[in-house]
């Protein structure tokens, strides 16, 4: 998985006060290319400009460097050729990793190039000493996409004074205008992680934002082409699934299976790219964490499958180049890519088509077919316009269409979600305004959607609805805008969002409710200056307000929210939220109103210094409410480095609570007058659970690695003093008896290990073990040990499979 160190040497550039706007750095072409070996002593290297001048974002801000980092750049007619010495009186520090993954305590030579000169987008390509790779897509001027996997060679070297890096990008991999002469953005940063020293060409001072906008020129690139490239990457797996059940004796069912399937990229332009897979297998990626929700809402997951990650940020919906963005509610998403292939759904084939089309025009396209119960077709377009210096306009659609399967009729119609977003600077760019707004219709099983828990038409006292289980369309609409400041010392934040009733995304993308007016008003505070005791100090502070569509006030409250970075690197926070008494429309899942008590929650955290060989971060989560409901979470995160190719990660969390209202069931009782004739029953209810989190990344060298991932998970729940809302907009209850006890435990382990072997470049073999094991019991106490031993004797499903992929250029 590809961490996120990249973001704090790509998310705020620099720019030397003695530069022009953009400054030019020449390519010179070769007709013989240098060899990719960390040598720089090959002919073509010596008749190239040699670039020296680099200045410092961290720790000294401005200055000049002070180690020398030397780069030369040249080109054929198939690449770009990079050939840099990183000077330094000490060893470089390096940590032998998984491609795509660094940590703090590593040296690193960053490549960025805007090839469409925008000065919006582009690709960054990485290196660190040991030549472990790293490559990501960089979007609306700060954005990074770390889900992107080009095909490019590189070579380092540590020598006796510094460190040398030879880097090969393929023309194929960029996408450029088709045109005899070009012009490209150009940034390099360097990091010296013993030093935490951060040097780049361009230096913008801190407090300032955009990173792509800034950067320097190359020039000097003549008669290249990147034409209409070919890559096939045919795989072959063979897979064994064994099913465990609890029993006496055990039983289970053991399958096996071999298969294959194709992903391709074909440009169709010299700026467009065409993306295919057919049949497509994502055994080796890691599994999903466990967890227990007891909520009506449905728990997110982040994608992890390669095909819908790479350039998922073109089908980015209502982003924009501020820099913080901010909400008090769970924001519906148009396009939420899990939906495809949910519920263990084969993916039959999905294709892509993304890139620049000219005129500032961005597009994405994608299409899928799953064999569901009845095969669902997704089609997803995103297009923008870029406008001028600083705005931009964009529309995106989604629509999913359910086919017919044996007897059962095909349904009304399409899912349909869609909207227009877009975004303006203004005050020389030191403020964005941005907005979007959108719409849905919906026209199968519309009476199922009135009464899921997104929208909960049956509510009794709801004014600005009603369910009619006659209805055969939902429609509805959305939006949201913001005024934000995005650089100085001080800047406010001001938000409103509102989603009808009716409005409905899940088809395609991701909403946990609807009927919701939110507002917010903040203050931040950004000081980047380094002190004696802080590198920077960061305090956010405001107030938020959210409601429904009856005029109804659900939570309203005021929080502060505090975090820096201290001059040995440890990175404290502390947050503090107070919210007042409202109204919970939820709470009864279908019933009236219920008034929810006054609150309040606090978040602790402290991270050391993550460039050492042990690092720590402690976090700690409470709340407490009115009625002594609470929540206690405390988490530990130990990561260690014992060796240069080996990292362990181990992570324990235990959390305690007690809800005093949660939500039990529902019962028809005419003598219920308050709450519409209805009995809303609920139980305190004490949970416990403990989960231990552990990582090892185990590299042999930058092209073989092995990947474990574990997680043991053990939570109870304890019902008891049942009771019923008394009648509606109160937080008043009665006692109640109350069978069958619901109480649980649950224990479960899921884990992953993965052994991945780039035998060349874009080819792999994996060799891979996901298992999920659960089981429940109907105790309700909490008991560590019990719990732990009882996971081995609980079901299971493992999966054991062989997976090799392999490159084909054509």
């Amino acid at each position: 998985m590809k961490r996120a160190l990249l973001i704090l040497a790509l998310a705020v550039p620099i720019h030397a006060a003695n530069w022009p706007e953009h400054p030019r750095l020449h390519a010179v072409r070769v007709s013989v290319a240098p060899v990719i070996d960390g040598d720089l002593s090959d002919p073509a290297w010596k008749d190239a400009p040699e670039f020296t001048d680099f200045t410092q974002h961290d720790p000294d801000d401005g200055k000049p460097a002070t180690q020398r980092t030397s780069v030369r750049i040249v080109y054929d007619d198939s690449a770009i050729y990079f050939g840099a010495k990183m000077s330094d009186a000490q060893r470089p520090s390096a940590q032998l990793a998984r491609r795509d993954t660094f940590n703090g305590s590593t040296d690193f030579l960053s490549i960025n190039i805007d090839p469409q000169l925008d000065r919006l987008s582009g690709n960054a390509f990485t290196v660190n000493p040991l030549n472990v790779q790293v490559d990501t897509v960089l979007y609306n001027d700060i954005g990074e996409d770390p889900t992107w996997d080009g095909v490019w060679a590189s070579a380092t070297r540590i020598v006796d004074d510094g460190w040398v890096a030879e880097v090969r990008i393929p023309f194929s991999q960029l996408r450029f205008p088709d045109r005899q002469a070009q012009v490209w953005g150009l940034n390099i940063t360097r990091r010296t992680a013993r030093t935490n020293e951060i040097v780049r060409i361009v230096n913008t001072p801190k407090g300032q934002t955009g990173f792509v906008s800034h950067f320097a020129d190359i020039a000097g690139i003549e008669g290249i082409h990147r034409g209409r490239p070919l890559e096939l990457v045919p795989y072959a797996v063979a897979r064994s699934d064994i099913e465990s059940h609890a029993s006496d004796p055990p039983t289970g069912r053991r399958g096996t299976r071999a298969d294959g399937g194709l992903d391709l990229k074909y440009g169709l332009t010299s700026s467009l790219t065409l993306t295919g897979t057919i049949n497509p297998d994502f055994g080796q990626v890691e599994v999903d964490p466990a967890v227990v929700n007891l909520s009506q809402f449905e728990t997110f997951y982040p994608e992890k499958r390669p095909f819908f990650t790479e350039g998922l940020n073109v089908f980015s919906f209502g982003d924009s180049p501020a820099p913080s963005h901010f909400s008090f509610i769970f924001t519906p998403s148009l396009f939420y890519t899990r939906r495809i292939g949910r519920n263990d759904a084969r993916i039959l084939a999905a294709s892509k088509v993304t890139g620049k089309a000219g005129g500032g025009l961005t597009v994405g396209v994608l299409d899928a077919l799953t064999d569901e119960e009845r095969n669902r077709n997704y089609f997803v377009a995103r297009s923008t316009k870029e406008i001028g210096n600083g705005s931009r306009v964009g529309f995106m659609l989604t629509s999913v269409t359910a086919g017919a399967s044996g007897t059962a009729p095909s349904q009304s119609g399409p899912s349909i979600a869609g909207g227009v977003d877009g975004y303006t600077g203004f005050g020389r760019k030191s403020w964005i305004a941005e907005g979007s707004l959108e719409g849905s219709s919906v026209k199968d099983e519309v009476k199922e959607l009135q009464l899921s828990s997104a929208h909960e038409y049956q509510r009794p006292d709801a004014h600005a609805f009603s369910f009619d289980p006659n209805r055969t369309s939902l429609s509805g609409w959305g939006g949201r805008a913001m005024i934000s400041k995005v650089d100085g010392v001080w800047r406010p934040n001001v938000q409103v969002q509102a989603y009808s009733p009716g409005f409905e995304t899940n088809a395609a993308g991701f909403m946990q409710r609807t009927d919701l007016i939110s507002a917010h008003a903040l203050m931040q505070y950004v000081n980047l200056t380094p002190t004696a005791r802080f590198r920077e100090k960061n305090l956010w502070f405001g107030t938020w307000q959210n409601r429904n569509f009856d005029g109804d006030t659900l939570e309203r409250g005021v929080f502060a929210d505090w975090f820096g970075t201290l001059s040995s690197y440890w990175k404290p926070r502390a947050a503090l939220f107070v919210a007042g008494s409202a109204v919970s429309d939820r709470l009864t899942r279908g019933g009236p109103l219920a008034r929810t008590p006054r609150g309040w929650s606090s978040d602790l955290s402290l991270d050391t210094d993550d460039r050492k060989k042990v690092s720590f971060s402690f976090s700690s989560h409470l709340e407490g409410s009115g009625d002594h409901s609470y929540v206690h979470q405390i988490s530990v995160r130990m990561t260690a480095r014992p060796s240069a190719n080996l990292s362990v990660q181990i992570g324990p969390s235990f959390s305690r609570s007690y809800d005093y209202a949660q939500y039990v069931t529902a019962v028809d009782d005419p003598l219920a007058v308050g709450t519409f004739g209805r009995r809303y029953v609920f139980a305190g209810l004490d949970q416990r659970s403990f989960d231990v989190g552990t990582r090892v990344d185990w590299t042999l060298s930058s092209r073989l690695s092995f990947q474990l991932y574990l997680q043991p998970f053990v939570a109870s729940g304890d019902y008891h003093d049942y009771h019923a809302l008394d009648r509606a907009r109160s937080r008043d209850f009665v006692p109640v008896a109350y069978a069958p006890d619901p109480d649980f435990n649950f224990r479960s382990v899921r884990g992953s290990a993965v052994a991945r072997w780039e035998f060349r470049p874009g080819s792999a073999l994996y060799l891979a073990w996901n298992e999920n094991r659960a089981g429940t019991a109907p105790v309700g106490d909490f008991r560590l040990g019990r719990d732990l031993r009882a996971i081995p004797g609980s079901p299971s499903h493992d999966v054991f499979l062989v997976k090799i992929s392999y490159w084909l250029p054509i």
